[in-house]
């Protein structure tokens, strides 16, 4: 199968669809002491804009409908963190639209209150303390929802700013400043706690995927155990209910669907075992790499390597796919065929051939770590065109047979 292939295959099982789909909804995963800091960050952007507020609040022509506004912000931020605090920091959908809705109406009194010809070096401070109350919940929200009200925040200051005639042109400059000030700290910190999201679920993915280098040729994968572990409970209860007399038998309808779906899964399982290596277990167990890479071991070639090759490598395809910038990113794994003979220069070693094969990748910004990873498999060569790079592997490990042969001998 060639990497162009992999557009046409199905897709990963469902059993390991719907554990990922639970990681992309956790949007506050490991974000609890950012989002610490960013919140500071957010009060003092508010306080600023409060200190500019009472500084200036006699110049401003309509100084009423600020003082509302400001009324309002306080109101809203009081009473959004009371519901925080009482739903353990969860900012429900529900709560964040009602937030929504208030800066709304902060924002279009703060800025109809400064709209006039005559309000010259007049900010509107409450619209822009809005984007402190945005930087301050951008870790309780998906990054999208904060980047996106952040946008709408930005369109209103620049459309007041522009929209209004002015006696003096030169105060443009410092109310599009102001608007900055207002709207950059939450973008900013938008991207930051995207990035770290992204940086802890591939860590955790990574970890979770590593635990099946150490494992025997015919171990089960964490999946595997897991379904086996639902069934045998299943299976008991469903005995359990027979034995005690309270499933009647004949069985219904009902009951009789069930058990023959348990013996289905369980035959599945038993004709399935061991015909699995570490390897498999590991990319139909990684969120990067089930949906991105496809694996061709047919001899099951993978369960020779050591436990050292077996972690340069998965690192090797991980950190190939888990880093590239394009989520088009592909690559199709190869092991084998491989020549059984003996290797010259080493009695009882076995040469397995690998290739890598990867598209959607820049050769520039492969991480350094991924040749050093290789390394710890075999010699490697590389060649790369357009976006296409392909990485060939011999791998040196002991032959299984030339140890049964020795063994004989004795």
């Amino acid at each position: 199968m060639s990497v162009d292939a992999l557009e046409e295959t199905t897709g990963p099982t469902r059993r390991y669809r719907h554990r990922r789909t639970i990681d992309r909804q956790r949007s506050s995963l490991g974000t609890t002491q950012l989002g610490i800091g960013l919140s500071v960050s957010g009060v003092i952007l508010v306080v600023y804009a409060a200190i500019r507020f009472v500084g200036s609040v006699h110049h401003y022509p309509r100084p009423l409908l600020s003082v509302v506004a400001w009324l309002l912000l306080t109101a809203a931020i009081a009473s959004t963190f009371l519901l925080l605090r009482r739903s353990a920091f969860h900012l429900s959908d529900r709560l964040f639209v009602a937030l929504l809705i208030q800066l709304v109406v902060v924002a279009a009194l703060d800025l109809a209150s400064v709209w006039s010809r005559d309000a010259v070096g007049v900010y509107p401070t409450a619209a822009a303390a809005v984007g402190g109350v945005l930087l301050a919940v951008v870790t309780l929200r998906p990054v999208r929802d904060i980047a996106a009200a952040t946008v709408v925040l930005g369109l209103m200051l620049v459309g007041s700013i522009l929209t209004v005639t002015r006696t003096q042109t030169a105060t443009l400059g410092a109310e599009l400043l102001f608007a900055a000030v207002a709207v950059v700290p939450p973008l900013i910190a938008c991207a930051i706690v995207s990035q770290y999201r992204r940086i802890v679920r591939l860590e955790l993915d990574r970890v979770m995927v590593a635990s099946t280098v150490a494992s025997v040729r015919d171990a089960l994968g964490f999946f595997d155990s897991e379904e086996l572990v639902t069934l045998d409970l299943e299976a008991e209860e469903l005995f359990v209910g027979v034995a005690d007399g309270s499933v009647d038998l004949p069985l219904s309808p009902e009951l009789a669907a069930r058990a023959s779906r348990l013996a289905t899964e369980l035959r599945r399982h038993l004709m399935s075992e061991g015909k699995e290596s570490w390897l498999e277990h590991a990319f139909q167990e990684s969120s990067v790499l089930s949906d991105r890479a496809t694996l061709r071991d047919p001899e099951r070639l993978a369960t020779y390597l050591a436990t050292d090759q077996r972690d340069g490598l998965l690192s090797a395809v991980w950190l190939l796919l888990g880093e590239a910038d394009a989520q088009s990113a592909r690559a199709v794994l190869t092991l084998g065929p491989v020549d059984r003979s003996e290797r010259p220069g080493r009695s009882g070693a076995l040469v397995i051939p690998i290739v890598l094969e990867a598209v959607g990748v820049q050769r520039a910004k492969v991480d350094p770590a991924v040749w050093e990873a290789l390394g710890r498999v075999g010699s490697s060569t590389d060649t790369y065109q357009k976006s296409r790079i392909r990485i060939e592997i011999d791998s040196t490990v002991d032959n299984p047979a030339a140890g049964q042969r020795k063994g004989e001998r004795q």
